[in-house]
């Protein structure tokens, strides 16, 4: 249970309620350089035996002899709120000599002592009905949800005359702060175009399409585009895919495989060379990937899967049908006389572009209709020319 205590601080706030004891907790490099915080990084199962991620200072301040202390701790999460609990046994209280320091990490409390103790330091509690909910959530990640972490750490002392008063207090966050605080599932990749997620039914027209991605900067990302062969999943032609080199590093394309690039940046225009071309009437998966630099090791990211299918644009007729609410929204974006100008000269809707995105067909008009939804949801604000 107390490998939980691995959760711990970022940006430490010591609280003294006298000044007689002074707590101090300090994080270690693994947690200040991680972009993501990974479970199995920091090594929850490794029964005291994983890397240090956390140390801690306890110093006696005066020239007397402090006995029946104990420690408490407490991690909560701003979202969920107290997921773990523990306070030291009462049958095993410390004490510290006059003006004594005492330094210990998240894997001296593991196994059940502090250096310069000689009382094995043992806890009760542990996971909180919100923390094994919390726990079971998580479906397996490794990576922790967005979300304000903090460890509060309780030194007290309990005596016949005073019952428990508390000495010192020091509350750690990790995720909330501006001053390199780690944000949770900020490795995340967010696509944008072309297409949607798999299976939409996403098309375009340009056999050239601009792919983009929502990510963090200064990050090299790798892109990958095959093309559906009928019998493979989306997820297994891209597994695939990432097993062999990209072109740039001496790799080649497999037979299905129409990209794979490194880009620095979010945004990549699909090359007249150096891929296999994009057919009219096919339908191609796309991914975006990244390592990241995580708790004591590094980890692979991966975005959502997305497609599109690639149209004839000569052969792309279709009108789409105009809604008295989507004709207003026009006109509004227009004008009335250029809007009418046009209906008079016999142009009719036969495609939407979004966001540097072209829709057709069925796209389109899924696509207009969940537009007009923000329109009508103030998520976008429509402004006459």
């Amino acid at each position: 249970m107390l490998i939980v205590l691995t959760l711990c601080c970022v940006v430490p706030t010591n609280i003294v309620f006298a000044q007689s004891v002074n707590l101090d907790v300090e994080p270690s490099s693994i947690l200040e350089n991680s972009q993501v915080l990974s479970l199995t990084g920091l090594g929850i199962d490794a029964e005291g035996n994983g890397p240090s991620l956390i140390s801690a200072t306890i110093e006696n301040l005066t020239g007397e002899k402090i006995d029946n202390l104990y420690l408490e701790l407490i991690i909560s999460a701003a979202k969920v709120g107290t997921i773990a609990e523990v306070t030291q046994s009462s049958s095993r209280p410390f004490s510290l000599s006059p003006f004594q320091t005492l330094y210990f990490s998240n894997n001296d409390l593991a196994n059940e002592r502090i250096p310069g103790i000689s009382t094995p330091v043992t806890f009760s509690g542990g996971l909180t009905t919100e923390g094994d909910n919390f726990l079971s959530n998580l479906s397996g990640s490794t990576s922790l949800p967005r979300d304000v972490y903090s460890l509060e750490v309780i030194l007290f002392r309990v005596t016949d005359a005073r019952g428990r008063e508390n000495l010192a207090r020091d509350v750690a966050e990790i995720g909330g702060g501006d001053s390199g605080a780690l944000s949770f599932d900020e490795s995340e990749i967010y696509l944008k175009s072309p297409g949607d997620v798999a299976g939409s039914l996403a098309e375009i027209t340009n056999p050239y399409p601009q792919f983009s991605w929502e990510g963090n900067t200064g990050v090299t990302y790798r892109l990958l585009v095959v093309e559906q062969t009928g019998q493979d999943s989306p997820e297994s032609l891209l597994q695939s895919a990432k097993s062999s080199s990209p072109i740039g590093e001496g790799g080649s394309l497999l037979s299905f495989e129409n990209l794979d690039v490194i880009v620095e940046g979010t945004s990549f225009q699909f090359p007249a060379s150096g891929a296999q071309s994009l057919e009219a009437g096919k339908t191609y998966y796309w991914r975006i990937l990244k390592t990241v630099q995580s708790s004591g090791d590094s980890e692979d990211v991966s975005s959502e899967i997305w497609s599109f299918t690639l149209k004839d644009a000569s052969k792309v007729t279709a009108t789409l049908p105009v809604s008295q609410e989507a004709e207003q929204a026009i006109v509004e974006l227009i004008g009335q006389e250029a809007y009418q100008s046009l209906k008079n000269r016999g142009f009719t809707l036969e495609s939407l572009s979004y966001d540097g995105q072209e829709f057709t067909g069925t796209a389109a008009g899924i696509k207009l209709d969940e537009l007009l939804q923000k329109i009508r949801d103030e998520d976008i604000i429509v402004a006459g020319n």
